[in-house]
């Protein structure tokens, strides 16, 4: 085993301790975030300068098989080429893309389609960083006022 190696070792170990502690953090700051109303922004400044904004997104819609069989018999009858040995997900995700815009599944004449549901997931908050946010970060970070555990609060 050579030196190289270890310090590889200990730079794996230090990233890992930093990413866990910083996944504690961020997963705080998102649990108070989500107070927020979905479609509500909020913009994030620190030191009055811009580093991103928090959205409470509404959950997205996705098409769920709920009665295989009922489907498969469906297409039996109506799309027997979209069956190769199970359901072609090409064809799932073209249903999909329809039932999302007219809010339920149906074929092209219009008919609902069995065995399938379109369901709503839970809204999430969604965070983005504004361009220059690593370098305020990284200064943050050389200023010793990020830390582990935690942030320090400015001084007035």
């Amino acid at each position: 085993m050579n030196d190289t190696m270890r310090d590889a070792a200990a730079r794996a170990v230090l990233w890992q301790i930093v990413e866990q502690a910083a996944k504690a953090r961020k997963d705080e700051a998102k649990a108070e975030l989500a107070q927020l109303e979905p479609g509500d922004t909020v913009a994030g400044k620190w030191d009055g300068q811009w580093l991103g904004k928090a959205t409470k997104t509404v959950g997205r819609t996705k098409l769920v098989v709920s009665d295989e069989r009922a489907l498969l018999t469906w297409l039996q009858y109506n799309q027997p080429d979209e069956i190769i040995m199970s359901i072609n997900p090409a064809y799932l995700k073209a249903l999909e893309d329809k039932a999302r815009s007219v809010g339920h599944p149906i074929d092209g004449q219009g008919e609902l389609i069995p065995g399938l549901q379109l369901v709503q997931g839970d809204p999430y908050v969604s965070v983005r960083k504004q361009p220059d946010a690593p370098f305020l970060v990284s200064q943050l970070l050389s200023g010793g006022r990020i830390q582990i555990d935690g942030i320090k609060e400015l001084e007035g």
